[in-house]
């Protein structure tokens, strides 16, 4: 019987082709474009399907996979659809068929991406799973209060206000400034919020409309100060910056892979620092749901019944693209991008950003407006005229996300777009 781990790597063996023939020999990689060169960048665009005369960037609502990570899916389907008479059952077997796997060298792998042991990390479907297993799953009583933000993703807020109704939880909303330019605002907001009855909070490590850029290290020590359980929703930062739950110091980390780290759709994370996992029950109960004072004791909140081990190939291929490019060379392409879409906009007259401008708070999430039109109106001239696609969030903005398979020129056109609809 064919090991997973043996056809994974036979699917990855030609992980930098562009994926006319997997037969093709991989070629000698000092003939590849050097990383600072823009021909790598052209390089890199040519490895996503996305037809060359459309610009995507949309990322912040669902990320685009490169061709390797699609051909792994679809061959791991066929493969497993090929041989599924060949299946005995037996337990060394089973995660072919099923989710009740560990799947530990992805786990290790997804760990060492966020500084954290493979053993805290939870394989689920998206961020907003696994941040319900959090809101579900702790011990709050009627009258214990939560503190998140007023710019929560629905998915996030969700958990909370349904624990809210059910049992009497308080969910206060803290508001965050638009645009936010002073980390220290908002951390005092969080910090005056504390009362005697606060246990948790829970905040984004990137808003998801404005993409501010939250000071989550600092809010998370001040709930280790007043012994508070700490979550950050990290659905917009996985993929586009830096992230370290040790540096964080939260108790909690939820993520989707499928934005900035080239997965398909259905795959998310989840982390818990190891001694906080007795303090999660688990909200969907199989197996091994009461396993927390096991060596994998967070193996409970990943058991969902019946799996898609292809959808997990597709993850941890689209984490050996990310690597294989290096982190530290998409953060800085990404942060190039939007710097420079940023920079474009405030030098246009009758333009309002609503992200932020300092640095310090800002990321590739441009959130834009241009007097007298509305996002929907911006979002279809944009698209329109260049195929450049945004997202209209509502009233007189947009939302616009880069990431590595976008580029400077790309930028540039939807600038000179902006420019020509607010002189009108």
């Amino acid at each position: 019987m064919l090991n997973r781990r043996t056809f994974f790597q036979s699917l990855t063996a030609f992980s930098w082709l562009p994926f006319t023939n997997a037969t093709e020999i991989r070629p000698d990689s000092s003939t590849w474009p050097k990383p600072s060169d823009p021909p790598y960048w052209r390089w890199i665009r040519q490895q996503f399907p996305i037809p060359a005369d459309e610009a995507y960037f949309n990322t912040g609502t669902l990320g685009a996979r490169p061709q390797q990570v699609i051909d792994a899916v679809i061959q791991h389907m066929r493969e497993n659809e090929r041989t599924i008479a060949h299946y005995d059952y037996r337990p060394e077997h089973v995660e072919y068929i099923t989710g009740y796997r560990k799947y530990e060298d992805l786990r290790t792998k997804l760990g060492a991406l966020l500084n954290a042991k493979g053993r805290e990390i939870a394989l689920v479907q998206n961020a907003t799973v696994a941040i319900s297993q959090i809101a579900n799953g702790l011990d709050l009583q009627a009258g214990d209060e939560v503190l998140i933000t007023d710019q929560e993703h629905s998915g996030a807020q969700g958990g909370w206000d349904l624990r809210a109704k059910r049992y009497g939880i308080v969910v206060k909303k803290i508001p965050i400034p638009i645009p936010a330019n002073d980390p220290g605002v908002i951390l005092q907001r969080f910090a005056d919020a504390i009362t005697p009855r606060t246990r948790v909070i829970a905040v984004p490590h990137i808003t998801s409309k404005y993409g501010i850029v939250l000071p989550v290290r600092q809010l998370c020590a001040l709930g280790q100060q007043h012994s508070l359980f700490t979550l950050v929703d990290g659905a917009q930062a996985v993929g586009q910056l830096p992230v370290d739950v040790q540096e964080i110091g939260c108790d909690a980390y939820a993520s989707s892979p499928h934005k900035w780290l080239f997965a398909p759709p259905g795959n998310g994370l989840l982390y818990v620092r190891e001694a906080r996992m007795k303090d999660v029950w688990a909200t969907i109960a199989s197996g091994n749901w009461d396993n927390y004072k096991s060596e994998d004791g967070i193996f409970r909140l990943m058991q969902f019944g019946t799996g898609n081990l292809s959808n997990l190939i597709g993850l941890e291929a689209g984490l050996e693209f990310h690597q294989s490019i290096g982190s530290a060379r998409c953060f800085q392409r990404i942060a190039e991008l939007s710097q420079r879409l940023r920079a474009g906009l405030q030098q246009i007259k009758g333009v309002t950003i609503f992200s932020p401008v300092n640095s310090a708070l800002a990321c590739s999430i441009v959130n834009y407006g241009v007097d007298k039109v509305e996002g929907t109106r911006l979002m279809d001239e944009l698209w329109r005229r260049k195929k450049i696609r945004v997202r209209a969030q509502g009233g007189m903005a947009v939302r616009q996300t880069s990431h590595i398979y976008n580029s400077p020129a790309e930028i540039d056109a939807t600038l000179e777009i902006v420019a020509q609809l607010a002189k009108a």
